[in-house]
């Protein structure tokens, strides 16, 4: 009989706990299922998350060590006269990636024996040309050898030709034809990935070559610079789980990295690849980037797949729902507890409560530089902490019960905040209910009011203001909590005034006064600068200090890198600071600053530099006035003779160097007496005005044109022997007597012409131009009379 009545009970509370145990496991499994997918597309994001992270990082290094490339061939073009241990100092690189940096030069064969023997001063004699000849006849003309080289890589050697390896010659002649940088790949070969590379190689072109194609020639390329970096240092330094991957990674979680040269899209090549895959990976993320000329795609796969699969959430998600089932299921065991348990967290809260106003008690006796002061639903005090007694020199026992609050405030403030807060609630204020009228109207926190201590000083405090409830609809009465800010008062009123003082005493300066801080983060900021900002960059201060890219960015683009670098080296050197700099105004344009200022090193690696910023474009222009005066002839701005004896000695070193010839043409006016004399001499000006004019726009950007003195003028021709420059002759002749001047028509001139020789003087050279234009002038004008080549040197060297 009570085995059946434990049975029937069981059966009748029994089944409920059964089906919602089966339903819980339903449930529980379908969640499974969720999470499952839900994680393995988790994981998918969060590869390709830390994937294209680590593409940009390759991106990023790629195209610094574009920017270092176009750096050291501004160095190069800048510097004409490289040497070895300048070219090592400028292109060293502290990154860590593996790479070769290089500088090619164009070596006519002319000119072999003058630049080994420079060679040799710069290596010693144990420097070699390694010999190499091209299939094309021209080619065949001119090496290109390793000139100075500063490499982490076992690549290209000092002296040996740079078209030796395969496809460097191509690259050349895009590099010449573009004039600008070319990339050339180098795909990985049997011996392991760490021969695949990445070559950038950039043109350099003298001083004096243009922008135009037709200028870009062998005649005027002065070399190649070239960086080659090696691809397994460059993948290897971003694949390894580090610091800088957006999301936590453990060390099974690497990722590989394929980089495919897909430049020709019909044949892309495989140029590396961190691991062969023998299946396709379940998990890749690949990103196309342009380098130079080239097109390159990454391909990120991971090295481990299983470490970026789903984890044992779903594991945990089906025991925690299966446990859960069964507590469900228990649940009516566990209501006989309930009761127990309840009483026991009676006493518990209980005696919660008397620890926490202990706690109260001791919190309120240490607080001794805040006011703790609560008063009942009447205004009435209450409460009065030894904070309080400190800040207004009352006692407890005094205030507590028997005072109104309105006692501790002076009656002018209290009737500030009665018209105020009366004003904002719509409705008069009893003076005793303004601490909870100032929170029904919203001003309970942080709010400046004033006290009075007991001796009359008046203090300036922050109130806070919160209402003491016995449950949500009983108020028992109100506290405040005061912070004295009198000393904060004084000290913020007194800084003010400080600060309003500098600023009216700088605004007075010319210039601007500056204080500039670098972190050791490389963040900077102006903590001051004076209104002399608004005339300097035409920036108003407060943008000046919220964004210290806005000035910057007001620099001219062509004095920002240097700007940088003196400030880079005034920091690292303790040195002043004083740099000359163009800015570009919107509404200015272009003007000139002068900058001056000491460093000064702070704690904590912050560096901070004191000084001034003046304009000195006005300076700038009178500087540019007199040099153009003591140079240019001033009728017809063509060059006079002073700056022909500065260029003098710099074209015959220049082809004593290179070997390439030197040549001269002179040309005078004929019969320009008889212009003068029936024209006037305002027309005689007006044709050594055009004709100067016309000199300069049918020469080259490399030719100089002079004008002697009355009617004489000189073409000095670099690169150019003497048919080249009987040829210009010709052509000048023949768009001379093409252009008719104002007033008097078609006028022609009588040449010579010579080739320089590089032993002789400037008087040798133009005494001979003087005797060959005599004879011209002697044959009748409007001749072209030219010396025997016999005058060129055998060799300069």
């Amino acid at each position: 009989m009570i085995f059946t009545r434990i049975n029937r009970e069981l059966f009748t509370y029994g089944w409920p706990v059964v089906l919602v145990f089966a339903v819980g496991l339903l449930l529980t499994a379908y969640l499974t299922q969720r999470v499952e997918e839900a994680e393995a597309r988790l994981a998918t994001s969060r590869f390709a998350q830390v994937a294209q992270h680590r593409i940009q990082l390759v991106e990023q290094r790629l195209h610094s060590q574009m920017r270092e490339l176009e750096q050291l061939r501004r160095y190069i073009h800048l510097d004409t006269q490289l040497t070895r241990q300048r070219f090592y100092d400028f292109s060293h690189s502290p990154e860590g990636i593996e790479r070769a940096a290089g500088w090619v030069e164009n070596l006519p064969r002319s000119a072999v024996d003058t630049y080994l023997a420079r060679m040799e001063l710069e290596y010693g004699p144990a420097f070699r040309l390694t010999p190499f000849t091209p299939s094309d006849e021209e080619d065949r003309l001119r090496l290109y050898p390793v000139t100075y080289l500063s490499t982490l890589l076992e690549s290209d050697r000092v002296g040996e030709d740079i078209r030796q390896a395969p496809g460097r010659q191509r690259a050349m002649d895009r590099a010449l034809l573009t004039g600008d940088t070319v990339a050339l790949t180098q795909p990985a070969t049997t011996a392991g990935n760490r021969e695949a590379a990445i070559m950038l190689l950039a043109p350099v072109f003298h001083p004096a070559t243009g922008e135009a194609v037709i200028e870009r020639h062998f005649g005027t390329l002065r070399g190649f610079a070239y960086l080659q970096l090696r691809l397994a240092s460059l993948v290897g330094s971003v694949t390894r789980p580090d610091s800088f991957a957006p999301t936590a990674t453990s060390e099974r979680q690497v990722i590989e990295l394929s980089v495919t040269d897909i430049s020709e899209r019909e044949s892309p090549g495989l140029l590396y690849a961190t691991d062969e895959h023998s299946l396709p990976p379940e998990i890749l993320f690949s990103q196309e980037l342009e380098l130079a000329d080239r097109t390159l795609r990454l391909t990120a796969t991971p090295a481990q797949p299983e470490a970026w699969r789903a984890g044992p959430t779903a594991l945990v998600v089906f025991a925690t729902g299966s446990a859960g089932a069964t507590l469900v299921a228990g649940y009516l065991a566990l209501l006989l507890f309930q009761r127990r348990r309840a009483e026991r967290l009676v006493r518990h809260r209980t005696e919660a409560l008397e620890e926490a106003n202990a706690y109260r008690n001791g919190l309120l006796a240490s607080a001794q530089d805040v006011a703790v002061i609560a008063t009942d639903t009447d205004g009435i005090i209450t409460l009065f902490s030894a904070g309080a007694e400190k800040m207004l020199g009352f006692r407890a026992e005094e205030m507590e019960g028997q005072t109104l609050m309105t006692r501790l405030h002076p009656a002018d403030d209290l009737e500030q905040w009665h018209q105020r807060l009366s004003q904002q609630l719509g409705r008069t204020i009893d003076e005793r209910q303004l601490y909870p009228a100032a929170i029904e109207a919203g001003l309970y926190n942080s709010q400046h009011w004033e006290y009075q201590h007991r001796n009359g000083e008046r203090r300036q405090v922050q109130l806070t203001f919160s209402t003491i409830c016995n449950g949500p609809d009983e108020i028992l009465g109100y506290l405040s909590v005061g912070v004295d800010l009198s000393d904060y008062v004084r000290t913020r009123e007194a800084l003010e005034h400080s600060d309003q003082l500098l600023r009216d005493l700088s605004a007075e300066v010319p210039g601007v006064i500056f204080q500039f801080l670098v972190r050791p983060d490389r963040s900077s900021c102006f903590p001051f600068i004076s209104q002399g900002v608004e005339r300097a960059f035409e920036l108003t201060v407060d943008q000046v200090q919220n964004s210290v890219e806005l000035l910057f960015e007001r620099i001219h683009p062509d004095d920002r890198a240097a700007c940088f670098q003196s400030l880079r080296q005034s920091r690292q050197q303790l040195t002043p600071w004083v740099h000359e700099f163009r800015v570009q105004l919107p509404n200015h344009g272009i003007r000139w600053l002068l900058g001056e200022s000491r460093p000064h090193p702070l704690d904590g690696g912050c560096t901070v530099w004191n000084g001034h910023i003046s304009d000195i474009t006005n300076l700038k222009q009178l500087e540019l006035q007199l040099r153009e005066q003591a140079t240019v002839d001033p009728l017809t701005k063509a060059f006079n003779r002073r700056h022909l004896h500065t260029q003098w000695q710099q074209a015959i070193a220049r082809y004593r160097r290179t070997g390439i010839p030197l040549s001269l043409i002179m040309l005078d006016i004929d019969h320009f007496k008889v212009i003068n004399d029936t024209h006037g001499h305002d027309a005689g000006d007006e044709v050594l005005v055009r004709l100067s004019w016309l000199l300069n726009h049918e020469v080259r950007n490399t030719d100089m044109v002079y004008r002697l003195g009355g009617e004489e003028f000189l073409v000095v021709c670099e690169d150019t022997d003497l048919q080249g420059a009987r040829t210009l002759a010709q052509s000048l002749q023949r768009k001379l007597k093409a252009s008719p001047m104002p007033f008097v028509g078609r006028i022609t001139a009588s040449f010579s012409v010579t080739e320089v020789n590089a032993t002789e003087s400037m008087d040798t050279a133009f005494k001979r131009l003087d005797n060959l234009l005599y004879r011209a002038k002697r044959s009748g004008r409007d001749r072209i009379v030219c010396s025997e080549i016999s005058h060129r040197s055998p060799h300069p060297g």
